[in-house]
């Protein structure tokens, strides 16, 4: 079993050093605390895995403890030290939590037995399925992952915020995986990488006729994702124009496409994810306040890598293992050198640009360690350019497209696209795009 950290709450320093002590011996990650002065805090920041209540409380306490984790809505198991007593017979206890008792004259095999128990109890396929696609095992990793759970049982919209880089997109994926629409479309749109003339009819879809070009009817993304979720993509960069529309769909869930004279109904689950600050950039001009508070009716926040640098260590191995096995190579270690150098960066790109330094790593085809010295050549990933380039991609894809649709009639597609004729063929020579044999 992996080490599991153990917050453990007791007055007296002397059983707070055996505690201590014993669950450091039996492969636990101990973390003492005094009970009424740092417990709340604790549980909040620590996010331990166990709670240990040391012998010292009576039957009054062990219930009011119980009652504060259930009212904090900690998903935690709780093994109580009870003197005299092996049981917790006669106290009453909330159905929610999960707890077990100890007698006090306990030995370290029993006390590891116990803890180990209550670890099985708690750890789902769920949880260990979640454990193995996200990687962190840092305090602050740990209580995302049982946030994650929890929500995903639950329709609520989501705000997932942080940096670029650091996952968003995955924690969407889980929400999703694990909800009960897991087997229905999860379907995603990239804010910055959809033209602004398109995105009414990409989001809404278009009638045949709505205008002119649209030779047949074509569902949006809301209507692709019924019966499933629908995650917006830095949300951040949404039109200002479109705000409104967005709202009126998460009010009301219906949508009505370009040339509709009529609503559809749509039954779909909204994750949004930005990496900005949202509540800063709130203003008329910006983003609409009301969409805010809307999108953020609970929300995910996820570290950057800077802010969990224990980390880094499972995601070298992780990403070594990941792209040594897809080049077939043999597996090569970091050295302790290169493992504290990395620990040692800020990581402004996080964790895609840890990913991008050990694929660089990899595909340099070395068969010996890797040195401290080659990692100066690594360079942070060009986040900016990256976002860039992802929205000329999608500009060339849809142009082909639409050209290809229309059988390269020039005329037709500019008015499909809601553009000029001499924008789309200043597009065409920008992005070098051909007639395709097919297309003929």
């Amino acid at each position: 079993m992996e080490e599991k950290s153990v917050l453990i709450v007791e007055d007296s320093p002397t059983i707070r050093g055996e505690l201590s002590e014993m669950l450091s011996i039996v492969g636990f990650r101990p973390h003492a605390v005094e009970r009424k002065r740092e417990f709340l805090t604790c549980l909040d920041r620590q996010a331990p895995d166990l709670l240990l209540f040391g012998s010292g409380i009576h039957e009054g306490e062990i219930e009011a403890f119980a009652e504060v984790v259930k009212r904090e809505k900690k998903d935690i198991p709780v093994l109580f030290i009870r003197n005299g007593q092996e049981s917790l017979e006669g106290v009453k206890l909330p159905d929610t939590i999960t707890v077990s008792c100890l007698g006090s004259n306990f030995e370290p095999p029993e006390l590891k037995k116990a803890l180990e128990n209550l670890v099985i109890r708690i750890e789902t396929p769920e949880y260990k399925a979640l454990d193995s696609s996200i990687i962190g095992k840092t305090p602050a990793m740990m209580q995302m992952k049982r946030h994650i759970l929890r929500l995903a049982k639950s329709d609520l919209t989501v705000l997932i915020t942080g940096e670029s880089g650091t996952g968003k997109e995955l924690v969407a994926r889980a929400l999703h995986r694990f909800s009960p629409r897991a087997n229905k479309p999860f379907i995603k749109v990239n804010s910055p990488s959809v033209p602004t003339h398109l995105f009414e009819s990409e989001l809404f879809g278009f009638e045949k006729g709505a205008f002119t070009g649209a030779l047949k009817k074509k569902p949006g993304k809301f209507q692709l994702a019924h019966t499933g979720s629908f995650f917006l993509d830095e949300i951040g960069e949404f039109p200002l124009p479109m705000q409104a529309k967005l709202l009126q769909v998460l009010d009301d869930y219906e949508v009505s496409p370009l040339g509709s004279t009529t609503n559809t109904k749509i039954d779909t689950r909204v994750l949004a994810a930005t990496n900005a600050g949202l509540n800063r950039m709130l203003s008329p001009k910006h983003f609409r306040q009301d969409l805010y508070y809307r999108l953020s009716v609970t929300s995910i926040y996820v570290p950057p890598l800077r802010e969990r640098k224990n980390d880094i260590d499972l995601l070298c191995d992780y990403f070594l293992r990941k792209y040594s096995a897809h080049y077939g190579k043999e597996l090569e270690p970091l050295s302790d050198q290169v493992r504290r150098q990395f620990k040692q960066r800020d990581w402004p790109g996080n964790i895609r640009e840890l990913e991008n330094a050990i694929l660089y790593i990899v595909a340099m085809g070395k068969a010996e360690i890797v040195t401290t010295r080659q990692l100066k050549r690594l360079k942070a990933y060009p986040l900016k350019e990256a976002g860039k380039k992802a929205a000329q991609k999608a500009e060339k894809n849809t142009l082909e497209q639409v050209l290809s649709y229309t059988n390269w009639n020039r005329k037709r597609a500019a008015a499909l696209l809601e553009t000029s004729y001499r924008t789309l063929l200043n597009k065409i020579k920008e992005y070098g795009i051909r007639q395709k044999v097919s297309d003929f």
